[in-house]
């Protein structure tokens, strides 16, 4: 249960904590409530980086259309804030969702806008790119386009081994040998 006066970021906190130590429903409670206390304070930033979480937690239960739901109305608020990482990461993770619910013609342009973001950001952004990749090649697979996968997790592949991310690389590395 919430404590009357924890504050937002509090709320953040225990929503993410509850995620690490896998209580999805907790998790879920929390960001319910920060998004109420967000919202209420008229708070956008905040109220978009709630719904990110809510959305993940949402992930988590296995409520996809609840999720995508959620990083969408993110997704708004950070393009009326010209928060242009933070909307990449909303639409990126939107596209995740919408790719698991076998909605890939409305994940492709969430994956692209990601990406070209991403690509404009350059350095900083190595790994969010890497993921962004990732998803767009699993959706070119299951769409039936190997040429253009491949070349997807070739390219993906390269960045998560910038970045040292062994788990990044050898699924690319297992992709490309199909």
């Amino acid at each position: 249960m919430c404590a009357v006066d924890e504050t937002f970021k509090e709320l953040f906190a225990r929503g993410y904590r509850a995620r690490s130590e896998r209580q999805p429903t907790e998790s879920r409670a929390a960001f319910i409530e920060a998004v109420r206390k967000a919202a209420i304070e008229g708070d956008r930033v905040s109220l978009a980086e709630a719904l990110c979480g809510l959305a993940q937690a949402e992930r988590d239960i296995g409520n996809l259309p609840a999720a995508s739901h959620h990083y969408e109305n993110a997704a708004i608020l950070y393009r009326q804030l010209e928060l242009r990482e933070r909307l990449a990461y909303a639409i990126r993770h939107e596209a995740d969702v919408l790719r698991e619910m076998d909605k890939r013609v409305e994940a492709e342009p969430l994956y692209l806008e990601a990406e070209e973001i991403y690509r404009r950001l350059g350095e900083s952004a190595t790994l969010d790119l890497a993921n962004t990749l990732r998803g767009l090649a699993l959706l070119n697979e299951a769409s039936g386009k190997a040429e253009r996968s491949k070349a997807l997790w070739q390219e993906a592949r390269e960045l998560y081994a910038k970045c040292k991310v062994d788990a990044g690389v050898a699924e690319a590395n297992e992709k490309l040998t199909r």
